[in-house]
């Protein structure tokens, strides 16, 4: 019998593994080694309109943007760097005078290289072009790769639009090509240059130093949308800081570049190399990762592990195109980046309607956590409670009626195994230690009355362990080396992986169908909110499927919005630190990024996410009471016009010490609760008065004060340096403080 089963197991294994290996695989066309370069041979228009030329640049196979009135020039190829010595202008440098820039994995020894096309194509290769509507197509034939690839330029009424197709790549067997950097000097500064700076989306967002550093210079590069979480990690930084918006770009002076990622932003990586002397300067760009990867440690002889990124066989399909807008005069900086980036969203219907009511105060409610315990020697596993049903009502009384304040509460960890990933979306029930369905029925039934948004968090990405019928080796994704995608938490102290904390990722193709499992089952609940943390937060590959579309996170933002817009029928939603496009999609995002992840090359962190998305999201700062330093979270809770917001529990125990988190920690609604009231008492009328307002402009003076503006001429002065300064308007601004005006 044991070996019938076996043979059983074996059979299944093996069926399953095909189906893995052999429906993904996509492969591109064969390398055409016959044609002739055919181009342009000189300069001319390949489209305009009334304020823009598309212009074709023969000697470089490049083009460039010409703003007719003025004569301004945005392109692809960047300027020469000027010789003190000769007084003369050097030629561009190969990268920087490159349309595209590709790596290309070699399968003989497994390296990855990079390749210029300026010197790969355009000077050792071949080029051929062909006529598309506003625009022209260019195909550069890396001839000693055997690769192909093909770029679209388009004149729009205010913008081009860059497109990569995967579809259009060729390739030999020898050589694959596993990403491609898009006109990746066309938002650039010349090193060292004054009144210009690189604006790159780390977190909140910041601005980038192009001051020179080495020959080489400083290059850093990240997912947009996050890591994605199906890929093995082995630690965490501590200031690592999510990309949550798909925007980058350059400003030089009186002009100005915005560069939006328009499709297929999930598969993309935004980068920034600055500070190079060898090339005289320094540029952000995107970069469209066609080839999913993940490290593969393997055991060596000395007790050490060896690194190795393995690549997959297939390519993603999904084009990508990335939006360059021209901006000049006022709007040439990243307040006029922020608007532009703003009236994207707004034209493609994702910004609607702007709020009409904002919260002042966020509360995250935390339930519990399952601890072990022992009955006559028995081990067993219970939860204990932080926070009940009950006295969350109690703690929501009291503060609404010490404050007035809108308010917006969000019960966290009070599914059937608490805060701990066990079972399936908190296995869709409430943990009975912290109150029955009656009790949250009247919870949400006190909260409608007082104007109090209740929403219940429920995750629906994450499965521990096999329930609701979604098995923990079928139903689950699986990384780019076929397997199954394990995710885990990291230690507050050393950031390395908490093994016990192990848990998978759902199918991508089950996402919906997880969906209407939640609708179903809390169909009887009387709830008005849900939340959803790691839906709008995590982004992740899957190649459990028999398609490519997941690849490199492939289709997530499609996904999750889709999600939101069915649960939004019925219910508000909570999002957290969300991604751009469920940003668009929810009625309240809590701990939005108040800063980037503090590399050396970034020098100011401005409030960009919000910028874009004040007066249309009621939103909250980062959490008060889990701050480092409480003084700076206000100070950037008030330049980013965000609500307050704080991580709350009733009761407190030692068994929390064990807990690997920060949740419990200075939580308590006791200890904190004369604080919350006195600083929103402090803040309720600069609440007020903004409430609603879009950010207009923001401003870091030469002085170090910044300068928030709203549409309704709101202005708001923060102060972050240990000087009084005077501000503008005559208003004194102490130090490490701000002020606010009508």
């Amino acid at each position: 019998m044991k070996k019938i089963i076996c043979l059983v197991l074996c059979a299944a294994m093996i069926f399953c593994m095909t189906g893995w290996t052999t429906g993904n695989i996509w492969t591109a066309d064969a390398f055409d080694t016959e044609i002739s370069s055919s181009y342009p041979k000189t300069d001319k228009v390949i489209s305009s309109n009334s304020k823009y030329e598309l212009v074709w640049k023969a000697e470089t196979c490049t083009v460039d943007l010409i703003e007719k009135a003025t004569g301004n020039r945005w392109g692809v190829s960047t300027p020469g760097t000027y010789n003190e010595i000769t007084g003369m202008m050097s030629a561009p440098k190969p990268e920087a005078a490159s349309t595209l820039v590709i790596e290309v994995l070699d399968k003989s020894n497994n390296n990855v290289s990079e390749y210029f096309s300026s010197v790969a194509a355009v000077k050792n290769g071949r080029v051929v072009t062909e006529d598309i509507q506003n625009g022209i197509r260019i195909y550069y034939y890396f001839d000693d790769l055997e690769i192909r690839v093909a770029i679209d330029f388009v004149l729009r009424e205010n913008s081009v639009a860059v497109t990569v197709d995967p579809k259009l790549i060729q390739e030999n067997k020898g050589y694959t090509i596993v990403s491609a950097r898009i006109a990746s000097f066309w938002c650039y500064n010349v090193n060292d240059s004054e009144d210009s700076y690189l604006f790159y989306p780390s977190g909140s967002g910041t601005l980038v130093s192009n001051k020179s550093y080495s020959s080489a210079g400083v290059k850093l590069e990240s997912q947009v949308y996050g890591y994605d979480a199906a890929m093995i990690r082995d630690n965490y930084y501590t200031t690592e800081k999510s990309v949550r918006v798909p925007v980058y770009g350059a400003k030089n002076g009186n002009i100005a570049t915005c560069a939006i990622i328009e499709k297929n932003a999930e598969s993309a990586v935004i980068g920034v190399k600055t500070g190079s002397t060898a090339l005289g300067n320094s540029a952000v760009y995107a970069k469209l990762q066609l080839r999913p990867y993940s490290d593969n440690y393997t055991q060596q002889m000395n007790n050490k592990q060896e690194r190795q990124q393995v690549y997959s066989v297939s390519m993603a399909e999904t084009p990508i195109t990335v939006g360059f807008y021209p901006l000049t005069g006022e709007d040439a900086n990243y307040s006029g980046m922020a608007k532009t980036y703003k009236d994207y969203l707004k034209s493609t219907g994702s910004l609607s309607e702007k709020v009409t009511e904002e919260s002042a105060l966020n509360l995250t409610m935390l339930g519990g956590v399952m601890v072990t315990k022992s009955f006559l020697g028995v081990p067993y596993d219970d939860l204990v409670a932080a926070t009940t049903v009950t006295e969350a009502q109690e703690i929501l009384k009291e503060l609404s009626e010490k404050t007035g304040s809108k308010i917006s509460a969000k019960l966290l960890g009070f599914g059937a195994t608490g805060i701990e990933k066990s079972s399936y979306a908190g296995g869709f029930t409430l943990n009975s230690n912290l109150g029955s369905l009656d009790d949250l029925s009247a919870l949400n039934d006190f909260c409608g009355a007082e104007n109090i948004d209740l929403y219940f968090d429920f995750d629906l990405i994450s499965l521990k362990n096999s329930s609701f019928g979604y098995n923990t080796f079928f139903d689950t994704a699986y990384s780019s080396l076929l397997k199954t995608a394990t995710v885990y938490k990291y230690d507050a102290a050393t950031r390395s992986r908490v093994a016990e904390s192990a848990y998978n990722l759902l199918s991508r193709s089950l996402l919906n169908d997880g969906t209407k499992k939640l609708v179903k089952n809390i169909s009887d609940w009387n709830l008005s909110g849900i939340s959803l943390e790691d839906l709008t937060s995590v982004a992740y590959s899957d190649h459990s499927t028999e398609t490519t579309e997941y690849f490199t996170k492939g289709k997530m933002s499609e996904d999750v919005v889709g999600i939101m817009d069915t649960l939004s029928e019925k219910y508000k939603i909570a999002a957290y630190d969300a991604n751009a496009y469920a940003a668009c999609a929810a009625d309240v995002i809590y701990n939005t990024p108040n800063s980037s992840s503090k590399e050396r090359i970034f020098t100011e962190d401005v409030p960009f996410y919000q910028m874009v998305f004040k007066g249309y999201v009621s939103m909250a700062g980062e959490s008060m009471n889990m701050a480092s330093n409480a003084n700076t979270q206000l100070l950037k809770t008030v330049e980013s016009g965000v609500g307050l917001n704080y991580t709350v529990i009733a009761n407190y125990y030692n068994e929390f010490i064990d807990y690997r988190g920060y949740y419990f920690f200075g939580s308590l609604y006791s200890d904190i609760k004369d604080n919350m009231t006195s600083l929103y008492s402090e803040l309720k009328d600069y609440y007020a008065a903004i409430e609603g307002e879009e950010i207009v402009s923001h401003t870091i003076l030469e002085s170090g004060l910044r300068e928030v503006v709203y549409s309704n001429g709101v202005t708001a002065y923060v102060n972050y340096t240990d000087n009084n300064i005077t501000a503008p308007s005559g208003s004194s601004v102490e130090a490490r403080s701000y002020v606010w005006e009508k």
